[in-house]
């Protein structure tokens, strides 16, 4: 038998959430261990990040966009990412919006209730090994809120864009075993890093999925047992109302956010970028809204790369680009002004 692939991630990890369903859909031999901090550090030249792959010869991979496509390049059987333009667009879309809107709402769910600031430090020092462990993990997670734009003028808006959200999911589920039609892609792999991650995991949005959701709750726990040989086909741009309706969703409250994020990032640019250098991970305050709440966010270079990677999937399409204009998240197209790519592990500004 051939070496295993290693995993390295948690329980409780939006990202753990997001690329286990990806593991265990291209059915490798894994084993999956708590992660190892010197090992993670001395493999990635001091990039500490879950979760972590680690190839049978010995590879590392980190950053779940780079290794979902890099399982699909290696293990193009099942594919997970759709080769129709317009179902690969969106699910990149999906997946901006989970790995980089959504921990608004995470983060807001996670550390917003009494009793899950009561029991999630708890559950990082089980995994962790000490309560103390625990502790510090949660010190550090929770001091990313502000941050985010998360505040009491916020929350209401965050709430209520949560709620319509469930709604909708919840009504596509009903009709539809995955966000793209009859096979899992990798906007639901996306979808179920804060899902499983944080929502499913964490005590008060557990209940609040087990009374409003259940169709999300059965979603959920479809992708993290995948049978891919039972699967069918992606709606190949034959969208439903269902699906319209969370696309909308998309752009009405996290499409704002994410543009704030690019113009930061732009204006950053503009006197700071130099080509091969590692940009600041955070780029300076932006102005923003949600549902018409004015907010103030930390602007952060990798969401600028995840556009970039956004507008390479829209390719200047008309069939596209129309379909992201028509839901609202036509200025996520916006040019970055600086092209960015991914090296050692960490994000830079191309050279060329």
């Amino acid at each position: 038998m051939s070496q295993p692939w290693i995993f390295m991630g948690g329980d409780r990890s939006h990202f753990t959430g997001k690329l286990r369903p990806a593991v265990r859909y291209k059915q490798i031999h894994y084993t999956e261990r708590p992660p190892n901090g010197p090992e993670i550090m001395r493999r990635t030249g001091g990039v500490m990040f879950v979760p972590v792959l680690i190839t049978p010869e010995g590879d590392t991979l980190q950053d779940t966009t780079v290794m979902i496509d890099a399982l699909e390049e290696r293990i193009p059987e099942p594919p997970l990412i759709p080769s129709h333009p317009l179902d690969y667009a969106v699910s990149r879309l999906f997946e901006l919006f989970a790995d980089e809107f959504f921990l608004m709402v995470d983060m807001r769910t996670r550390w917003g209730y009494p009793e899950n600031r009561e029991e999630v430090p708890r559950a990082f020092g089980a995994f962790a090994g000490a309560l103390e462990r625990g502790h510090a993990i949660a010190d550090r997670m929770s001091a990313y809120v502000p941050g985010l734009g998360i505040n009491d003028a916020t929350i209401p808006a965050i709430d209520a864009h949560l709620r319509d959200l469930l709604d909708a999911l919840d009504a596509h589920f009903a009709e539809h075993p995955f966000l793209l039609g009859d096979r899992m892609s990798l906007a639901d792999c996306g979808l179920m890093g804060p899902f499983y991650g944080h929502l499913y995991m964490d005590r008060v949005t557990r209940q609040l999925l087990y009374e409003t959701a259940m169709q999300t709750c059965i979603w959920i726990e479809r992708c993290n047992r995948p049978v891919p040989e039972s699967m069918g086909a992606w709606f190949e741009g034959n969208y439903p109302p269902t699906l319209v309706r969370i696309l909308e969703l998309i752009g009405q409250d996290a499409a704002p956010i994410l543009t704030a994020h690019g113009a930061g990032f732009r204006r950053w640019a503009d006197g700071n970028a130099r080509p091969g250098a590692e940009p600041d991970r955070y780029v300076g305050e932006v102005a923003t809204t949600l549902r018409d709440v004015p907010t103030t966010i930390e602007a952060r270079s990798f969401v600028a790369w995840k556009l970039q990677r956004l507008r390479a999937a829209a390719n200047d399409l008309d069939e596209v680009t129309a379909g992201l204009r028509r839901w609202g998240c036509g200025d996520l197209l916006a040019d970055p002004g600086v092209t960015l790519t991914k090296r050692h592990f960490r994000v830079i500004v191309d050279d060329g």
